[in-house]
């Protein structure tokens, strides 16, 4: 008995020394991560997709990794963000949808608090539990109270903007709605650097983070959540000078640009359609030469700021190989949803309150500090090419982007077309770190899927055909499974009708087959619906819109600053009335 018991309590010594050496053999040789996030980027910007900037550092790592070309996210930036850092779909982390696009009465509502909740673990708290060093920067956009800022989700060191956008030069918001910005450090309101811009910044205090270190031995976690190329649109003019002539042929031409050489590069079908413009849209040939400039010229700040973005890239890609870090560094990179087509530029409120605010539309300083850049819809539309729609909606414009996964021990130089959701980056990443994302009944379940078996075996899919996943935000839907679509985008530019697209052939979402397919149609809208239920979907009210919303809270925020002066104003007017009224009685 005793010779059992003692050869019980040596297997477990043994299980317990192999244990311990095996999870230092993991830590010794786990990769460092960075994961960085673009703002508003479209499937095509970077260089390495075709973009008409030049993004370098992007493209070398693209080069040295894998291309992701059919790539999803949410069709807006917190539920993306949230569903980026958790694994799990946005309503279940409570991001459901934008805080701004929220109408009053949802905050309260399961999953609609609009930022993270305490039934989901970050990737950084995962990783934490393995030793990695875990740093963030960036727009933050899930939260700035003790609860929620990046020190209380897991990140060991932060500077972050709390606000969903902001300028990129000094502290001042870009909504009438949200006319002041907050930076934190460490969990800490701070005030900005004199030589603050957004895409260097960010870059400067990831690298102060790792000077700041005791050893390099750790494996480290970086997520850079860069502002570009977010509304404002700002780049320094050396930036933004190389592309002032690129875009004057203006959106039909850029798009049908963009279209070819989505061909050319096999991300879509060499016979493959593009949709119409919506009719709604501005025609280039009827603007003047004065909107023509106004135009070319944002989309000059556009690319200027995607360049800018990638120098400071390159900079920390030049600190990890000083350090001698890069070579066991995994880089993942993406954008948080299409591009953005906000008709800013047709909005009186929004102009008016820029000027209030000392913004400018000047062309001569396009891209400066003060510089308020946005591209519209129209560009917004040619730069989803070969999509259709762009940024709010569930067509393939808004929520189709550029995934870049690059490093040592990622296969080179390839190019993937299999589909997979933005939910899948926490997975892969617990994977690469040597664990798996094992649900722990007090959480939330992960519900993405981990892209190392495709990386390492093209011919396995990352999802199989019978495997489908769901998509809600801002009251547009889809639902994919294999190579099918089932799509609903809500007004103003979609009709809130349920269409089916195969996009294996028909990427662009140009001709409807529901009606040709009505079994599997049924099946997937089945499929939805329980997805929907799964998740706690609540459908918006009727009429419905959220770039509605926004300029609702926007005016009601504007009447609220401006209280006092519209109520002088009113009693001024009263009083002049009742003047003349009772003169007119004392006359006659």
């Amino acid at each position: 008995m005793k010779n059992q018991t003692l050869g019980v309590y040596l297997l477990l010594l043994l299980s317990y020394t192999a244990f311990g050496q095996s999870a230092n053999n993991t830590n010794n040789q786990a990769p460092n991560i960075v994961l960085i996030l673009v703002d508003d980027s479209g499937l095509m910007d970077f260089g390495s997709f075709g973009g008409e900037a030049r993004t370098p550092n992007i493209d070398q790592l693209a080069q040295q990794g894998m291309m992701f070309t059919n790539f999803h996210t949410s069709p807006v930036c917190s539920p993306s963000r949230a569903m980026l850092v958790t694994g799990s779909d946005s309503h279940l982390t409570g991001v459901a949808n934008l805080p701004e696009m929220l109408p009053s009465g949802y905050e309260n509502e399961p999953g609609y608090g609009g930022v993270l909740n305490k039934r989901v673990q970050t990737v950084a708290t995962r990783l934490k539990e393995v030793g990695y060093k875990t740093y963030v920067t960036g727009k933050w956009h899930l939260g700035h109270d003790d609860n929620t800022l990046p020190t209380k989700r897991g990140f060991d060191r932060s500077f972050i903007l709390g606000a969903s956008g902001a300028d990129n030069y000094e502290a001042k918001g870009y909504l009438p709605m949200k006319p002041t910005a907050h930076w934190y450090a460490d969990g800490k309101e701070v005030d900005l650097p004199h030589d603050f811009y957004s895409s260097k910044e960010y870059i400067d205090q990831t690298i102060n983070f790792h000077e700041a270190e005791d050893n390099f031995s750790a494996p480290f976690f970086s997520y850079i959540a860069f502002q570009a190329i977010h509304v404002p649109i700002q780049a320094p003019k050396k930036f933004v000078e190389p592309y002032l002539d690129v875009y004057k042929e203006g959106w039909d031409v850029l798009r049908q640009k963009r279209f070819e050489k989505a061909k050319e590069m096999g991300i879509i079908p060499s016979n493959a359609a593009m949709n119409d413009m919506f009719p709604q849209f501005k025609k280039w040939k009827r603007l003047s030469d004065k909107e023509k400039e106004a135009y070319a010229t944002d989309m000059a700040v556009m690319a200027g700021m995607l360049e800018a973005m990638d120098y400071h890239i390159g900079r920390y890609i030049n600190y990890l190989k000083e350090k001698g870090l890069y070579d066991n560094t995994i880089f993942i990179i993406t954008s948080d949803n299409g591009p953005d087509g906000g008709d800013i530029k047709g909005n009186v409120v929004m102009r008016k309150w820029q000027e209030k605010h000392a913004y400018h539309s000047d062309v001569k300083r396009a891209g400066e500090k003060g510089y308020f850049g946005a591209v519209g819809p129209e560009f917004a539309f040619a730069l989803a090419s070969p999509f259709s729609f762009f940024k709010y909606y569930t067509g393939e414009g808004g929520v189709r982007t550029p995934l870049i996964v690059s490093g040592k021990t990622i296969p080179k130089n390839l190019q993937t077309n299999s589909f997979c959701f933005i939910t899948d980056i926490t997975p892969t990443i617990l994977e690469m770190a040597g664990m798996q994302p094992v649900h722990n009944k007090l959480y939330v379940p992960i519900t993405g899927k981990s892209l190392l078996p495709h990386i390492n075996d093209l011919s396995r899919p990352i999802y199989n055909d019978d495997e489908g996943v769901g998509l809600e935000a801002a009251n547009s839907s889809a639902y994919y499974q294999g190579d099918f679509k089932i799509v609903k985008n809500n007004i103003p530019l979609g009709d809130n009708q349920w269409y089916m697209y195969n996009l294996k052939t028909d990427p662009g979402e140009t001709k409807d087959i529901a009606k040709a397919f009505p079994k599997k149609f049924n099946e997937m809208m089945e499929a939805y619906n329980e997805y929907a239920k799964a998740v706690g979907v609540i459908e918006m009210e009727e009429g419905y819109s959220a770039e509605r919303e926004v300029g609702r809270k926007s005016v009601l925020k504007i009447l609220s600053n401006n209280a006092v002066y519209i109520l002088g104003f009113f009693t001024f007017i009263i009083g002049l009335l009742w003047f003349w009224r009772k003169r007119a009685k004392v006359s006659s």
